[in-house]
C-alpha cells in the first residue's frame, strides 16, 4: 500500500512543443480512409465503421469492395468516385466518416498518402497520452540516472550485453532462429539490470516478484487528457535525416504516415509518488524526478546535436524547452541507456554490429546472400542509429515528440 504520510501529489500541464504521436496499434491502408487534395488543403477522412458497412450494404457493394481489396489496388476515394459517378465526395464523406485530419508532406515529397498509423484516442474520439506511456518515459529516465550515478555497479551488465551483441558469427546473419535467441538473451540481461535498479522494496515473499518489489509501485501516473476536448489531429509524413560517414546530411521521407496531436495542444495529468518507496534509490520528490527527466532528454539531444546541430540549429534550440520526449519516432532515446553504460565510441560500435548482424538484414539480389540492410558499421559516423526523426508541417519543422511540462497543482 502507498504510504499516506509520505505521499506527494501534483497536477501537471503538458504542452506539445512538437507534434506527438502515440500509436493505438491500428494501421490503415489506402482502402480504409478517404484522401482528398485540392489547392487549398489536403485531408484524410476516417471511416465510421458502422456507418461504412451500412452504406456498403445499402448499395450492395460489399462484394465489389472486397474484390477490389483482394486485387491490392483499391484507393478508396477513387473507388467511391467510380461507383457514385461523381467527383464530389462531400455528401458521402459526411455520411460515412466520423473525423478528419490535415495532411502535411515535405516540400520535395512525391509520395502519395500510404499507410497511416493511428493516434490513440478516447472512446469519443479525443486524442490523449496514456499514463503507461508517461510512466515508461519516467522509468527510462530513472534507469538512466541510476546508471550515470553508479556507473561501476552497472559495468558487469554492459560486459554481458557487449558479449552477446558483438560475438555474432557473421555467417549466421539472417538466421531468424539465432536472432530470436540473441534478442531473448539481451532481454534477460536488461531485466537483470532493471531488477538491480528497481527491486528495492525487499518484501518477504515466497518467490521473487519484480512487479511487487519494484519502487515503480510508488509512482502512479494518470492519463494525460486534453484541457479542451479538441478532436482534430494532423497526419505527417515520416521524415528522417541521416548522416553517413564521409557524406553530407541527407533528409529523406518514408512511405509511412503518422496521425499526431498538433503543436500547442495542452493536456493535464497527475502524478502521485510515495517517497518512502522511491527514496530507496535517492528519489525524494517530484521536482527531483523532473530534473532526472530533463537530464535524460538533454543527454540524448546533445548526442544528436553533435551530428545534426549545425544544420538544424533552430530545432535544437527549441528542444531546450522540453521536459519530455515521448511517443513514436523517439526510438533513439531508448538507445541512450546503452550510451550511458558505455563510452560513446564503444556504444556506437557495439550497437552498429548488433543492428547489422542481428536486427536488420536483407538478401542481396545479385549474390543471393544475406547482408546488413543499412551497413551501420560501415556508414555510421558518430552515432548509431544515425537518424534524427523530424516533423514537418507546412514549412515548420520540429524534433518529433517534444513536450514541456509545468506544475499546475495550485491553479
Amino acid at each position: 500500500m502507498m504510504s499516506i504520510k509520505k505521499r506527494e501529489r501534483k497536477m501537471y500541464e503538458l504542452t506539445c512543443i512538437a507534434p506527438v504521436h502515440i500509436g493505438n496499434g491500428e494501421l490503415l491502408k489506402q482502402f480504409e480512409y478517404i484522401h482528398e487534395k485540392n489547392r487549398n488543403e489536403e485531408k484524410v477522412y476516417f471511416l465510421d465503421q458502422k456507418k461504412w458497412m451500412s452504406y456498403l450494404m445499402r448499395h450492395q457493394w460489399i462484394d465489389d469492395y472486397a474484390q477490389e481489396i483482394l486485387r491490392r489496388r483499391c484507393v478508396l476515394g477513387q473507388w467511391l468516385r467510380n461507383k457514385t459517378h461523381t467527383s464530389n465526395l462531400r455528401p458521402v464523406i459526411r455520411e460515412i466518416c466520423n473525423s478528419s485530419a490535415d495532411v502535411y508532406t515535405t516540400k520535395d515529397s512525391k509520395k502519395h498518402v500510404n499507410d497511416i498509423v493511428r493516434q490513440v484516442k478516447t472512446i469519443d474520439g479525443v486524442p490523449y497520452i496514456p499514463g503507461s506511456s508517461l510512466k515508461g518515459a519516467v522509468r527510462s529516465a530513472i534507469l538512466f540516472h541510476c546508471i550515470r550515478q553508479n556507473h561501476p555497479a552497472y559495468q558487469p551488465y554492459w560486459q554481458e550485453l557487449k558479449r552477446v551483441m558483438v560475438s555474432v558469427d557473421k555467417r549466421t546473419i539472417g538466421n531468424r532462429s539465432i536472432q530470436r535467441t540473441i534478442n531473448r538473451n539481451i532481454q534477460t540481461i536488461v531485466r537483470k539490470m532493471e531488477r538491480h535498479t528497481f527491486s528495492k522494496l525487499n518484501l518477504d515473499l515466497d518467490r521473487p516478484n519484480d512487479a511487487l518489489e519494484s519502487i515503480m509501485r510508488g509512482i502512479l501516473i494518470s492519463d494525460a487528457m486534453m484541457t479542451e476536448k479538441k478532436r482534430d489531429t494532423i497526419v505527417l509524413e515520416k521524415y528522417d535525416v541521416s548522416k553517413k560517414r564521409g557524406k553530407s546530411i541527407d533528409p529523406h521521407t518514408v512511405a509511412l504516415f503518422r496521425e499526431c496531436i498538433p503543436v500547442g495542444r495542452r493536456l493535464r495529468f497527475s502524478i502521485i509518488m510515495d517517497t518512502d518507496m522511491t527514496s530507496r534509490i535517492g528519489l525524494t520528490s517530484l521536482d527531483m524526478l523532473w530534473q532526472w527527466m530533463r537530464d535524460y532528454i538533454q543527454f540524448g539531444l546533445e548526442a544528436q546535436q553533435s551530428v545534426f546541430g549545425r544544420q538544424f540549429r533552430a530545432e535544437f534550440k527549441e528542444s531546450q524547452l522540453a521536459d519530455l520526449l515521448i511517443g513514436g519516432g523517439t526510438g533513439f532515446f531508448s538507445k541512450t541507456i546503452y550510451y550511458a553504460l558505455a563510452s560513446e565510441r564503444e556504444g556506437k560500435e557495439v550497437l552498429a554490429s548488433f543492428f547489422d548482424y542481428v536486427l536488420f538484414s536483407k538478401k542481396n539480389r545479385q549474390t543471393r546472400r544475406l547482408e546488413p540492410a543499412h551497413h551501420h558499421l560501415r556508414d555510421d559516423d558518430v552515432l548509431t542509429p544515425r537518424t534524427l526523426k523530424l516533423a514537418y508541417t507546412g514549412g515548420d519543422r520540429w524534433i518529433l515528440g517534444l513536450a514541456s511540462v509545468k506544475d499546475v497543482t495550485e491553479c
